[in-house]
């Protein structure tokens, strides 16, 4: 879809609600075109787990979960467990 788009007194361009709070990445060409690509911005504090050794250990936490459906704990067989495991 192609749109043709008026930059406002203030600067600012409307994409249109179908849009909004998306973020972007806007890149300006050397010929004074600008691209925009849409984009998922990730908290610093929390870009440790798309790192591809944590996506791998979070795939097989999801596999072991589908494996191991939940289940209600036997209180009475932990006691005895614990009891004779100490």
């Amino acid at each position: 879809m192609n749109a043709i788009k008026t930059v406002g007194k203030s600067g600012q361009i409307s994409l249109g609600k179908a849009l909004a709070g998306m973020g972007f990445i806007m890149e300006e060409l050397p010929d004074g075109d600008i691209i925009l690509k849409r984009a998922v911005v990730v908290p610093m504090n929390e870009r440790w787990l798309h790192e591809p050794a944590m996506k791998q250990r979070l795939a097989q936490a999801d596999d072991w979960m589908r494996q191991n459906p939940p289940r209600e704990t036997d209180l009475d067989e932990l006691e005895t467990k614990l009891i004779a495991g100490s």
